[in-house]
């Protein structure tokens, strides 16, 4: 048990300047102190074996108070973030998260069933602009930040009117679930989420004339679950759906740019698409971390983790651990073996997986199929976050 001793680690991996190249951070922790204990209170693991044993383990609870509010008393006022999430999917535990699949699942799965062909329409649309513009362009700005948004909230039935200001709050409810969020970021995510139970409560109470999509379909099925619950559902989804989406976009086509040869197999047919796909979210994925809460005492490795505690599974440490995966800081789009934990594993495996990896798989084959020779210029500059990991600006020329 480490808990005694003053911590081995001189580094921080929620650290702002680890954002741009995170990995020798997450390889030093491994390395040194595979399961550490951060002085923010809560366990950081970075071992693959590590992280998959919790992930699996039903002893580990995903539930949002415990996670997102460890030391709130009885007595203390909920925060709106937390009240919303932990009547999500995305932080129930089971037997609640099994109810909240089979009503939600079959609603997505049924309005994705056109869904690359509707991806592949709104790409065009933005490589048609993007080829009006003189020399150089924004990937994230001009192509996955807009095809990420327009996708995801046609696929809930959000008007095109409304695509704004879900973003806005989309941003702000993703920088407030970092570990190390600070109070500025916590409370513009408390605005988010009060401002995004309005929006869907008013979608659903408009339903059915004045609503479509998977909003529409969740309103014709209230029984088991509330409408407290559905808006939950609906919140979770729309801000993890558009950030994975947006987040394995930028961050897969950043990769590609830095291994040209990588993207010539891509393109040229010697890497296939779905395989490939899956070793850019091991690479360099969008979602970077998850939580649980140890329900009893629990051994992880060595270490005695108390019931009670809070670990922090760090997935894109465990994605380039070499115990799992042979060189694991090479792209390969053709590695044959890859059980990555990119969008996690167990009950809590990332419910958005499917649609993130839909839109973002049809959105990077066919951009690399646009006439259009894409050049980094100059550095790309990453969002604040680690629990997302994600750009905010993709500069590249164009070339013709």
């Amino acid at each position: 048990m480490q808990m005694g001793k003053a911590s081995l680690i001189p580094v921080n991996p929620f650290d702002p300047r680890a954002r741009p190249d995170p990995y020798p951070v997450y390889q030093y922790m491994r390395t040194v102190e595979p399961v550490h204990r951060s002085p923010l209170g809560f366990w950081v693991l970075t071992r693959y074996q590590d992280c998959v044993e919790v992930l699996e383990d039903k002893r580990w609870s995903h539930d949002a108070g415990s996670i997102l509010e460890p030391g709130r008393k009885a007595a203390d006022p909920i925060d709106p973030t937390v009240r919303v999430l932990r009547s999500s999917i995305a932080f129930s535990d089971p037997p609640d998260h099994a109810r909240h699949r089979r009503r939600l699942e079959p609603a997505v799965r049924s309005r994705m069933k056109n869904l690359d062909a509707t991806t592949g329409r709104a790409a065009d649309g933005l490589i048609k602009l993007l080829r009006e513009k003189d020399s150089s362009a924004d990937l994230i700005r001009d192509y996955a930040a807009p095809l990420a948004l327009v996708v995801v909230t046609d696929l809930l039935g959000v008007p095109p009117a409304d695509r704004p200001k879900i973003q806005r709050w989309v941003r702000e409810l993703a920088a407030g679930l970092d570990p190390a969020a600070g109070p500025s970021n916590i409370a513009r995510a408390s605005g988010g989420a009060v401002a995004m139970v309005e929006y869907f409560l008013n979608r659903l109470d408009a339903a059915p004339n004045g609503t479509s999509g998977i909003v529409q379909d969740l309103a014709a099925r209230r029984g088991k679950l509330t409408s407290w619950e559905l808006v939950a559902d609906l919140t979770a989804l729309v801000v993890i759906g558009v950030e994975s989406a947006s987040g394995l976009i930028g961050n897969g086509m950043l990769a590609l740019l830095r291994h040209k040869d990588q993207m010539e197999q891509l393109r040229s047919g010697h890497a296939e698409l779905e395989r490939a796909l899956e070793e850019l979210i091991r690479f360099d994925g969008p979602i970077h971390l998850t939580a649980r809460v140890a329900q009893e005492d629990v051994q992880v490795g060595k270490t005695n983790i108390a019931a009670g505690e809070q670990a922090i599974v760090l997935l894109g440490a465990a994605n380039r651990d070499p115990a799992r995966f042979s060189d694991p800081d090479r792209l390969d789009l053709n590695r044959k073996e890859n059980p990555h934990l990119g969008f996690g594993a167990g009950t809590h495996a990332c419910f958005a997986a499917p649609l993130a990896r839909l839109v973002a798989g049809t959105a990077i084959k066919t951009l690399l199929s646009a006439p259009i020779e894409f050049q980094l210029m100059g550095d790309p500059v990453w969002t604040n976050t680690v629990t997302v990991r994600g750009l905010n600006s993709l500069p590249v020329t164009l070339g013709r």
